[in-house]
């Protein structure tokens, strides 16, 4: 099997100042969303570095990627070392007291994709048309009232693939429509691009305050015929890495 992904967001207000971030690495299996924690200080800026230091994180152990076990760790060492560089600049500037992020992402391996998960960002599985909330919302300042910097160790868990399978990992701003009936009834039936672009578009259309960002990939089998979104080389935006993308006919 393997996976395409592509990822859209939007910031909300007039301005459409975005405190969002995301990933797309298809050559490394790693798909991310972040949200700065909204009321605090350069949101967008604790999004990006934590988004930037789990890219470089997979992205050194990428030759170690053997086995289930293995990506397990490197997602324990990236979600480690992305929320560890956010406790880093907070506590570095007396002016970025209360910088903070939710981190979501997902490193796929073979036929199991292994996700890492801090704050209400979601992870939700579409499978046969049916939506699953993946990963359970926490509380980003949740026991540093206790002393601990970063609050609660985050969550790292893995599951196994089927052909057909969506992952759609999303911010607070977008989680309200990704179960809508009309975005699950089209969920299989167009690429991962145009999901991710409706799915910000209608949360914008539902909320246009709030930023709204969706990543959404796709589990491929080997024989899975049809027309399928290939990826060009990819680009940098402002928000994360991310591709272009064609259609592509399957005979």
């Amino acid at each position: 099997m393997s996976t395409e992904g592509a990822g859209s967001t939007r910031g909300g207000g007039e301005s459409l100042h975005n405190e969002d971030a995301f990933v797309v690495e298809e050559g490394l299996g790693l798909f991310v969303v972040c949200d700065g924690a909204s009321g605090t200080p350069a949101g967008e800026f604790a999004a990006r570095i934590a988004s930037r230091e789990v890219e470089a994180a997979v992205e050194e152990a990428k030759t170690s990627l053997d086995g289930p076990l293995v990506a397990r760790s490197v997602v324990e060492v990236a979600m480690d070392r992305a929320l560890g560089a956010v406790a880093d600049a907070e506590q570095s500037d007396s002016e970025l007291h209360g910088l903070a992020t939710t981190v979501t992402m997902l490193l796929v391996q073979g036929l199991e994709g292994v996700f890492g998960h801090r704050g209400d960002s979601r992870a939700y599985l579409i499978r046969r048309g049916r939506m699953r909330q993946l990963t359970v919302d926490d509380d980003l300042t949740e026991g540093v009232a206790n002393g601990r910097d970063r609050g609660p160790d985050a969550e790292v868990f893995s599951l196994l693939f089927l052909p057909g399978d969506l992952i759609v990992l999303c911010t607070d701003g977008a989680e309200e429509v990704v179960g809508d009936a009309g975005i699950l009834r089209s969920a299989h039936t167009v690429g991962p691009r145009v999901l991710a672009s409706r799915i910000v578009s209608k949360a914008h259309e539902r909320n246009p305050d709030q930023d709204a960002t969706a990543v959404v990939v796709r589990v491929r089998g080997e024989r899975e015929r049809g027309g399928v979104e290939i990826s060009r080389p990819m680009l940098e935006t402002a928000y994360g890495r991310t591709a272009s993308w064609a259609l592509r006919r399957g005979d």
